[in-house]
Protein backbone atom coordinates (compact mmCIF):
# COMPACT_ATOMS: atom_id res chain seq x y z
CA UNK A 1 0.00 0.00 0.00
CA UNK A 2 1.16 3.53 -1.12
CA UNK A 3 2.44 6.37 1.70
CA UNK A 4 -0.44 9.52 0.27
CA UNK A 5 2.18 12.69 0.66
CA UNK A 6 0.90 16.37 1.19
CA UNK A 7 0.38 18.74 3.81
CA UNK A 8 -1.85 18.32 6.69
CA UNK A 9 -4.39 20.92 8.05
CA UNK A 10 -2.11 21.77 11.04
CA UNK A 11 0.76 22.27 8.77
CA UNK A 12 -1.34 24.43 6.14
CA UNK A 13 -2.58 26.31 9.73
CA UNK A 14 1.04 27.26 10.29
CA UNK A 15 2.13 28.23 6.94
CA UNK A 16 -1.31 30.64 7.09
CA UNK A 17 -0.45 32.16 10.08
CA UNK A 18 3.42 33.09 9.23
CA UNK A 19 2.19 34.35 6.03
CA UNK A 20 -0.25 36.71 7.97
CA UNK A 21 2.39 38.09 10.02
CA UNK A 22 4.48 38.65 6.99
CA UNK A 23 1.44 40.54 4.84
CA UNK A 24 1.26 42.28 8.11
CA UNK A 25 4.33 43.19 8.40
CA UNK A 26 4.54 44.58 4.62
CA UNK A 27 1.69 46.27 4.74
CA UNK A 28 2.76 48.47 8.17
CA UNK A 29 6.46 49.08 6.49
CA UNK A 30 4.21 50.45 3.33
CA UNK A 31 2.06 52.21 5.21
CA UNK A 32 4.92 53.45 6.83
CA UNK A 33 7.02 54.71 4.50
CA UNK A 34 3.99 56.24 2.41
CA UNK A 35 3.62 58.31 4.99
CA UNK A 36 7.33 59.53 5.32
CA UNK A 37 7.21 60.52 1.98
CA UNK A 38 4.11 62.42 2.22
CA UNK A 39 5.43 64.10 5.27
CA UNK A 40 8.70 65.07 3.25
CA UNK A 41 6.63 65.77 0.19
CA UNK A 42 4.56 68.35 2.86
CA UNK A 43 7.23 69.86 4.40
CA UNK A 44 9.07 70.35 0.99
CA UNK A 45 6.13 72.25 -0.30
CA UNK A 46 5.29 74.09 2.58
CA UNK A 47 9.11 75.79 3.11
CA UNK A 48 8.77 76.15 -0.72
CA UNK A 49 5.61 78.28 -0.35
CA UNK A 50 7.03 80.29 2.78
CA UNK A 51 10.80 80.61 1.36
CA UNK A 52 9.13 82.20 -1.49
CA UNK A 53 6.63 84.34 0.20
CA UNK A 54 9.92 85.94 2.25
CA UNK A 55 11.55 86.33 -0.85
CA UNK A 56 9.37 88.38 -2.37
CA UNK A 57 8.51 90.47 0.75
CA UNK A 58 12.12 91.43 1.41
CA UNK A 59 12.35 92.12 -2.36
CA UNK A 60 9.64 94.44 -2.59
CA UNK A 61 9.68 96.13 1.27
CA UNK A 62 13.46 96.63 0.28
CA UNK A 63 12.28 98.87 -2.89
CA UNK A 64 9.86 101.11 -0.02
CA UNK A 65 10.37 104.36 -0.32
CA UNK A 66 12.55 104.64 -3.35
CA UNK A 67 12.92 108.04 -5.22
CA UNK A 68 14.48 108.86 -8.75
CA UNK A 69 15.19 112.08 -7.07
CA UNK A 70 17.09 112.10 -4.26
CA UNK A 71 17.16 115.68 -3.35
CA UNK A 72 13.61 115.52 -3.51
CA UNK A 73 11.31 115.51 -0.12
CA UNK A 74 9.31 112.82 0.73
CA UNK A 75 6.43 114.84 0.72
CA UNK A 76 6.63 115.33 -2.99
CA UNK A 77 7.62 112.42 -4.32
CA UNK A 78 4.62 110.49 -2.32
CA UNK A 79 1.58 112.61 -2.27
CA UNK A 80 -1.20 112.53 -0.56
CA UNK A 81 -3.55 109.16 -1.44
CA UNK A 82 -7.10 107.99 -0.96
CA UNK A 83 -8.92 104.98 -0.78
CA UNK A 84 -7.60 101.87 -1.66
CA UNK A 85 -7.29 98.41 0.55
CA UNK A 86 -5.17 101.10 2.90
CA UNK A 87 -7.88 103.56 3.00
CA UNK A 88 -5.58 106.19 1.54
CA UNK A 89 -1.78 107.30 2.82
CA UNK A 90 -1.21 110.47 3.65
CA UNK A 91 1.38 112.66 1.69
CA UNK A 92 5.21 111.31 2.49
CA UNK A 93 3.73 108.31 4.13
CA UNK A 94 5.07 104.71 2.36
CA UNK A 95 3.57 101.97 4.25
CA UNK A 96 0.85 101.40 5.96
CA UNK A 97 -1.25 98.45 7.43
CA UNK A 98 -4.48 98.49 6.91
CA UNK A 99 -6.45 98.71 10.46
CA UNK A 100 -10.01 97.33 9.01
CA UNK A 101 -7.69 93.68 8.17
CA UNK A 102 -5.08 93.20 9.54
CA UNK A 103 -3.38 90.49 6.74
CA UNK A 104 -3.41 93.68 4.63
CA UNK A 105 -0.87 96.43 3.72
CA UNK A 106 0.43 98.58 1.34
CA UNK A 107 3.98 100.47 -0.01
CA UNK A 108 4.40 102.74 -2.41
CA UNK A 109 7.96 103.84 -4.32
CA UNK A 110 9.16 105.16 -7.40
CA UNK A 111 10.29 102.57 -10.34
CA UNK A 112 14.31 102.74 -10.50
CA UNK A 113 14.65 101.80 -14.30
CA UNK A 114 12.36 101.05 -17.64
CA UNK A 115 11.34 97.48 -17.41
CA UNK A 116 10.72 97.15 -14.07
CA UNK A 117 7.86 95.35 -13.18
CA UNK A 118 5.43 94.73 -9.80
CA UNK A 119 5.26 92.41 -7.26
CA UNK A 120 2.30 90.58 -9.76
CA UNK A 121 4.64 90.64 -12.71
CA UNK A 122 3.27 93.34 -14.27
CA UNK A 123 5.42 95.32 -16.30
CA UNK A 124 5.58 99.11 -15.10
CA UNK A 125 4.43 101.59 -17.29
CA UNK A 126 5.76 105.32 -18.75
CA UNK A 127 9.22 105.18 -16.61
CA UNK A 128 11.49 107.67 -17.61
CA UNK A 129 14.99 107.14 -19.34
CA UNK A 130 16.76 109.97 -17.17
CA UNK A 131 17.63 108.39 -13.79
CA UNK A 132 16.60 111.34 -12.29
CA UNK A 133 13.90 112.37 -13.50
CA UNK A 134 10.71 111.67 -11.56
CA UNK A 135 7.70 109.45 -12.19
CA UNK A 136 4.15 108.53 -10.58
CA UNK A 137 4.78 106.33 -7.25
CA UNK A 138 3.38 102.57 -7.45
CA UNK A 139 1.23 101.30 -4.81
CA UNK A 140 1.15 97.66 -4.16
CA UNK A 141 -0.77 95.68 -1.90
CA UNK A 142 -0.19 92.66 -0.53
CA UNK A 143 -3.10 90.44 1.19
CA UNK A 144 -4.03 86.46 2.72
CA UNK A 145 -6.92 85.43 0.91
CA UNK A 146 -8.52 81.93 1.65
CA UNK A 147 -4.98 80.32 1.56
CA UNK A 148 -3.27 82.17 -0.80
CA UNK A 149 -0.92 85.78 -0.34
CA UNK A 150 -1.75 87.85 -3.27
CA UNK A 151 0.07 90.87 -4.45
CA UNK A 152 -2.49 93.60 -6.14
CA UNK A 153 -4.99 91.04 -6.00
CA UNK A 154 -2.86 88.30 -8.18
CA UNK A 155 -1.79 84.92 -6.46
CA UNK A 156 1.35 84.43 -5.79
CA UNK A 157 1.63 81.83 -3.43
CA UNK A 158 -0.59 78.96 -2.10
CA UNK A 159 -1.15 77.06 0.78
CA UNK A 160 -0.47 79.85 3.38
CA UNK A 161 -2.31 79.79 6.58
CA UNK A 162 -1.42 83.04 8.56
CA UNK A 163 0.45 85.91 8.02
CA UNK A 164 1.72 88.32 10.86
CA UNK A 165 3.26 91.92 10.78
CA UNK A 166 5.09 92.80 13.23
CA UNK A 167 6.24 97.12 12.20
CA UNK A 168 9.83 98.73 14.07
CA UNK A 169 8.72 102.20 14.22
CA UNK A 170 9.54 105.32 15.76
CA UNK A 171 7.71 108.43 16.31
CA UNK A 172 9.97 111.89 15.10
CA UNK A 173 12.77 112.58 12.29
CA UNK A 174 15.02 110.32 14.12
CA UNK A 175 15.89 107.26 12.10
CA UNK A 176 15.86 104.72 14.83
CA UNK A 177 13.72 101.97 15.67
CA UNK A 178 12.39 102.89 19.31
CA UNK A 179 9.44 99.85 19.25
CA UNK A 180 8.52 96.90 17.70
CA UNK A 181 4.33 96.57 17.11
CA UNK A 182 1.66 94.74 15.43
CA UNK A 183 -0.72 97.82 15.58
CA UNK A 184 1.30 101.14 14.75
CA UNK A 185 0.05 104.22 15.37
CA UNK A 186 -1.11 106.76 13.34
CA UNK A 187 1.77 109.02 13.66
CA UNK A 188 3.95 106.39 13.96
CA UNK A 189 7.16 105.91 11.09
CA UNK A 190 8.01 102.16 9.86
CA UNK A 191 11.41 101.58 9.93
CA UNK A 192 11.35 98.45 9.56
CA UNK A 193 8.80 95.09 9.17
CA UNK A 194 9.03 91.67 10.93
CA UNK A 195 6.86 88.73 9.58
CA UNK A 196 6.12 85.14 9.78
CA UNK A 197 4.63 82.74 7.76
CA UNK A 198 2.74 79.88 8.50
CA UNK A 199 1.84 77.45 5.44
CA UNK A 200 -0.53 74.19 5.48
CA UNK A 201 -0.40 70.65 3.39
CA UNK A 202 -3.27 70.69 1.11
CA UNK A 203 -3.74 66.89 2.11
CA UNK A 204 -3.54 65.35 5.53
CA UNK A 205 -1.04 63.38 6.75
CA UNK A 206 -0.80 62.64 10.28
CA UNK A 207 -2.22 59.68 12.31
CA UNK A 208 -4.16 62.74 14.83
CA UNK A 209 -4.80 65.88 14.56
CA UNK A 210 -2.23 68.13 16.14
CA UNK A 211 1.00 70.31 15.27
CA UNK A 212 2.65 72.38 17.93
CA UNK A 213 3.54 74.80 15.46
CA UNK A 214 -0.41 75.81 15.24
CA UNK A 215 -0.77 75.72 18.59
CA UNK A 216 1.93 77.71 19.10
CA UNK A 217 0.50 80.39 16.52
CA UNK A 218 -3.02 80.49 17.37
CA UNK A 219 -2.73 78.76 21.11
CA UNK A 220 -5.27 75.99 20.40
CA UNK A 221 -4.87 72.44 18.92
CA UNK A 222 -6.17 72.19 15.36
CA UNK A 223 -9.16 70.61 13.55
CA UNK A 224 -7.09 68.75 11.09
CA UNK A 225 -4.04 66.28 10.48
CA UNK A 226 -2.13 68.56 8.27
CA UNK A 227 1.34 69.42 8.21
CA UNK A 228 1.79 73.15 9.49
CA UNK A 229 5.16 75.05 8.68
CA UNK A 230 6.15 77.88 9.93
CA UNK A 231 9.01 80.48 8.87
CA UNK A 232 9.87 84.17 9.87
CA UNK A 233 12.39 87.18 8.43
CA UNK A 234 12.77 90.78 9.24
CA UNK A 235 14.18 93.49 7.04
CA UNK A 236 14.26 97.32 7.27
CA UNK A 237 13.17 99.83 4.82
CA UNK A 238 16.87 100.54 3.57
CA UNK A 239 15.17 103.87 1.71
CA UNK A 240 13.90 105.13 5.26
CA UNK A 241 16.99 104.19 7.48
CA UNK A 242 20.53 105.62 7.84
Amino acid sequence: MHKQHGLSIIEMMVALLISSFLILGITQVYLDNRENTLFQQSQGQNIESTRFSILLLEQTLAKTGYRRRPDETMEAAFPSLSGGDCNGMAAGEVIKRSNANTTIFCIRYQPAFPGARTCSGDLIADIPNDPYEGTDPVVETFQLTDGELRCNGQAIATGITALNFDYGVNYNDDKRITEYTPTPAVNARVRAVQFAIMAASPTEIGKSAGSTVYEFWFGNAPNDKRLYTMLSSSTSMRNLMP
